[in-house]
């Protein structure tokens, strides 16, 4: 069993435990913590990770004062591990799962006129994932002017090169192989 620690707020140091026999890249504490540092106050914000994994980043968020949280994750056993922790952490109420594919989940909260103020995305690197997320989230919108996107990507993917004259980069930090952009809606 391995376990992922959450680093800020009122649930810190809680642990958000991954069965052995799921993969998959996790994000690292250090990186989780400079992207909250780069976001600042969160509270009362509705937050969403499109490609949610073990789900620690949205429990981050939670635990920073988030309102809600939706999980995006294709992967049944990963979704059952997202639920569980939820369960373990009595936050139920606060969130949201959804056991689907990104390009169908996007469109179904565009119809359903779900907003977020924060949306992370975290793809498989290097599989050309960001700039088909984006030309989605332009399709069906499930944001408003004011919203951030958080995205983790490799290095040797040019994240200016995934988006269109439609996105700005806000910042951009780099750890090791991993950097992390946020992005805002350029509104002309």
């Amino acid at each position: 069993m391995r376990k992922l620690k959450i680093t800020g707020g009122i649930l810190r140091g809680n642990v958000i435990k991954m069965e052995d026999h799921i993969t998959g890249r996790h994000t690292a504490s250090k990186v989780r913590e400079s992207i909250f540092n780069m976001l600042g106050d969160i509270s009362g914000k509705r937050v969403i990770d499109l490609f949610s994994g073990s789900g620690i980043i949205v429990f981050e968020a939670i635990s920073r004062g988030a309102s809600h949280g939706a999980f995006v994750e294709i992967d049944k056993k990963l979704i059952k591990n997202i639920e569980e922790n939820i369960n373990c952490l009595g936050i139920d109420g606060l969130c949201r799962v959804l056991h689907m594919d990104v390009f169908v989940a996007i469109p179904f909260l565009h119809k359903t006129e779900e907003i977020y103020d924060i949306i992370f995305m975290d793809p498989p690197y290097e599989k050309g994932y960001i700039s088909k997320t984006f030309k989605a989230l332009k399709d069906s919108i499930i944001y408003h002017r004011d919203s951030i996107f958080v995205v983790e990507h490799s290095k040797r993917e040019m994240i200016k090169n995934n988006l269109s004259d439609s996105w700005g980069i806000i910042k951009e930090k780099r750890y090791g192989d991993t950097m992390v952009a946020l992005i805002n809606k350029i509104v002309h």
